[in-house]
């Protein structure tokens, strides 16, 4: 079977069923693992599909119980948070407990923690949760609240969520913003994350910001913090330099792509 053809029953199968494992989809297809395994990693790259630890997901998931599913929409900026993301996960290592917050930067970092082993994480983010449910290398552990639909993500928050962060410890946290002025600080637009970002703010040593370049110079509705007050950025590397220099002047840690 040529290579078109088996990618063509791989995406009519995902379009019906949105995920398939690695071992099914050699039945499908007759194809070897370490074909199946090409054809899945040269697809993901293409984006026709999400490929995920042991199978395949579709980039296009259908919405539940007539809730939407998070935007795929064109984002000027993906490159730009894909290259984030990738940089974010090399500083996650075997046995950590990490925080990941919501927004599509995380999203596309629970992908590179995929590969990872033995990580524990601590999510409001039900689309990363997503990506890890099928990876037994990955404890899950999902904090409860209400639940808020964004353009890109699906998140768990309320009043509550912060106590159950009390007895938790981390390895590393990260998370994302909306905004980032030098005399504002960081701006986010969901009052509800609030609360939750400052408790981890105020009670984590290893902090991780992940900020595109799209997110300099515009401030939203909602104050977070001051600039310093968060003590790692990873940016890009065409980030303007009256930031950079910001940071670097507070002793602040900015990793660059």
């Amino acid at each position: 079977m040529l290579a078109s053809e088996r990618e063509k029953m791989i995406l009519e199968y995902l379009n019906s069923n949105e995920i398939a494992t690695t071992r099914f989809l050699c039945e499908l297809t007759g194809a070897s693992i370490a074909t199946i395994r090409r054809d899945l990693n040269q697809m993901d790259q293409r984006g026709l599909l999400k490929k995920t630890h042991g199978g395949a997901q579709s980039i296009s998931p259908r919405s539940y119980h007539g809730y939407p599913s998070p935007s795929l929409d064109y984002d000027p900026f993906l490159k730009s948070k894909e290259q984030i993301a990738k940089k974010a996960a090399e500083f996650i290592s075997t046995g950590d407990i990490i925080f990941i917050g919501a927004g599509m930067t995380c999203n596309l970092l629970s992908k590179y923690i995929n590969e990872k082993e033995n990580i524990t994480v601590v999510t409001t983010n039900l689309t990363a949760v997503m990506q890890f449910v099928s990876n037994p290398n990955i404890s899950i552990l999902l904090l409860g609240g209400n639940v808020h639909i964004g353009t890109n993500h699906i998140e768990t928050l309320d009043e509550y969520t912060v106590q159950a962060l009390d007895k938790l410890y981390f390895d590393k946290v990260f998370f994302t913003v909306d905004g980032i002025e030098l005399n504002n600080g960081y701006s986010i637009i969901s009052r509800a994350q609030l609360p939750l970002y400052n408790h981890l703010i105020s009670n984590s040593k290893l902090i991780y910001l992940l900020a595109d370049e799209g997110k300099f110079d515009k401030r939203t509705f909602t104050h977070l913090c001051n600039l310093d007050e968060i003590p790692n950025i990873i940016t890009n590397a065409s980030t303007d330099q009256k930031y950079i220099s910001y940071y670097k002047e507070h002793e602040i840690g900015v990793f660059t792509v």
